[in-house]
């Protein structure tokens, strides 16, 4: 599916009578970011594929934060992580109290 393809439907849950295997829309949000980044384990991933594809609700989160990683990608930026961000705040931090009298 392309980032401005509508899903095919909404998704079944075990309270509209799907299965018990399938994710809740609060489990596939919880996890959108590793699993854009590929870090969920295979079996899971797929959970939160399916889910994602066959939800309305879920689908334009997980498509709009896609469309976002890959414009940050595309122009060869990549997010700070966490340690890097601390380590650049804490010299921010230095610099200000080292020019107070």
């Amino acid at each position: 599916m392309t980032h401005d393809e509508q899903p095919p439907g909404d998704v079944a849950s075990p309270e509209r009578g799907g299965t018990a295997d399938e994710l809740s829309c609060e489990e596939a949000a919880r996890n959108v970011f590793e699993y854009l980044d590929g870090e969920l384990p295979p079996d899971y991933s797929e959970k939160v594929h399916r889910h994602v594809e066959m939800c309305r609700r879920c689908y334009p989160y997980f498509n709009f934060e896609r469309a976002f990683l890959d414009y940050v990608h595309d122009r060869g930026m990549r997010p700070a992580r966490s340690a890097e961000l601390e380590e650049r705040l804490n010299r921010l931090l230095k610099e200000v109290e080292d020019r107070e009298p």
